[in-house]
């Protein structure tokens, strides 16, 4: 099916007709629009479909068959172009389709082969024909319909003439009975039918120990949607990471209604008391500054994140020197993941930190001009200038450890 996902036109609201997804905050979106302009049947006869691949200039699809046929189909038209029979070579378990974004080359995956294959390459080994290209649209109908096009939309305004739409199509402006938006706000869902549930204002009692759930078996009672709709944005049930995005070895905690923080990300910024520029980092996960000459215990197998916020003119580095050089990042043992050559400026982007077995365990945050930041590894003994205390990021210790920079991005 061909949708055009610009069209449509509104209809009504969806919360009490969806009312298990629905929230009671006004910001939350849930119309429903309708009448949109579809090819209801763009490509026919299909044997369980597997991929999708749009050609570069977007004048050609490539859909895939589990069993092994690919068919490269014209958008204008519609028409099968080729089909391509990749299931007599061996391949009969299609799994997906790309397109190269540099060269246009088709790539697919076969599951039962464990293979990566690219289109071109295999027929070729096997003496088959590669893509072949020849427009099935009629040059003068296209002709045509851009005339009536320019026509249609010089009287009545741009967007006015489709061959898609159905013009008899009319919304549905029914509002549906609204105590189905009441059914989820009960025991299984927000646990309260009181608004401030899923307010800012407060929390309810009962809805409050949807914090401390942890039936998240498949036939729990739980509604899991309403832990999201209900300003959980960081829990034990929700997937991927307990609903967070935090990096590899992150613990999230829950900011109700605003999103979540997580224990190894920091803020770096910079300030200039009198006169006396230095680095500050900050914790959002911890509600904490940390003070001036103190320094950050990195925990193994834990990728931190330190977003720098400096501003122009102010480039900040990690490397394994403490003073801040250009240069200290080729002499150090530090591998830099971003494209482009040791030493380039980048105006923008965190620096990311994972620990590891591959380079030293003193690691420096430098800026010109001001005193640097260190950051030991768990169970590291001492490290140039690093008198004071040491501020863990994470709680807890260890056994020793190194650090190994994934990507380094130098902010100015």
């Amino acid at each position: 099916m061909a949708v055009r996902v610009d069209t449509g036109r509104y209809s009504r609201t969806a919360r009490e007709e969806y009312p298990i997804f629905s929230n009671r905050l006004p910001s939350f979106e849930y119309s429903i629009y309708e009448c949109v302009e579809q090819d209801e049947e763009f490509v026919s006869g299909l044997n369980k479909p597997s991929g999708l691949a749009l050609s570069l200039d977007g004048s050609r699809l490539f859909v895939a068959e589990r069993g092994g046929r690919i068919l490269a189909v014209e958008v204008d038209s519609g028409e099968v172009l080729q089909s391509i029979d990749v299931g007599s070579l061996g391949y009969t378990s299609i799994g997906g389709l790309t397109i190269s974004p540099s060269t246009g080359t088709l790539y697919f995956v076969d599951m039962d082969a464990n293979q990566v294959v690219r289109v071109d390459s295999v027929l070729s080994s096997f003496g088959g024909v590669g893509c072949v290209y020849q427009s099935r649209a009629n040059p003068n109908f296209q002709l045509d319909l851009d005339n009536a096009r320019a026509q249609v939309e010089a009287e009545c305004g741009r967007g006015a003439f489709s061959l898609a739409r159905d013009y008899s199509c009319e919304v549905d402006g029914t509002i549906p009975n609204g105590t189905l938006f009441e059914q989820v706000h009960t025991d299984t869902g927000y646990a309260s039918d009181n608004p401030d549930v899923q307010s800012m204002a407060e929390m309810d009692e009962a809805a409050a120990l949807l914090a401390n759930r942890t039936d998240c078996e498949y036939d729990s009672d739980l509604n899991f949607d309403a832990l999201l709709l209900g300003g959980y944005y960081c829990h034990v049930c929700l997937p991927r990471n307990h609903g967070s995005s935090c990096d590899a070895g992150g613990t999230c905690a829950n900011v109700q209604w605003q999103g979540f923080t997580c224990d190894n990300e920091f803020h770096v910024d910079y300030e200039d008391p009198r006169n006396n520029p230095l680095l500050v980092i900050s914790s959002l996960h911890y509600d904490k500054t940390y003070p001036e000459n103190s320094k950050l215990e990195l925990m193994r197998g834990v990728t931190y994140r330190f977003t720098v916020r400096t501003g122009a003119g102010r480039p900040v580095i990690i490397s394994a020197l403490p003073e801040f050089q250009m240069a200290s990042m080729a002499e150090s043992s530090i591998k830099t993941l971003y494209p482009g050559d040791v030493g380039e400026v980048i105006t923008s982007g965190p620096i990311l930190v994972t620990v590891d077995d591959s380079t030293p365990a003193c690691l420096y945050l430098t800026s010109p001009r001001t005193k640097s930041i260190t950051m030991m590894v768990e169970g590291a003994n001492e490290c140039q200038g690093s008198s004071g205390s040491v501020n863990s990021g994470v709680p807890g210790s260890g056994t020793s450890s190194l650090v190994k920079i994934l990507h380094l991005l130098i902010l100015s």
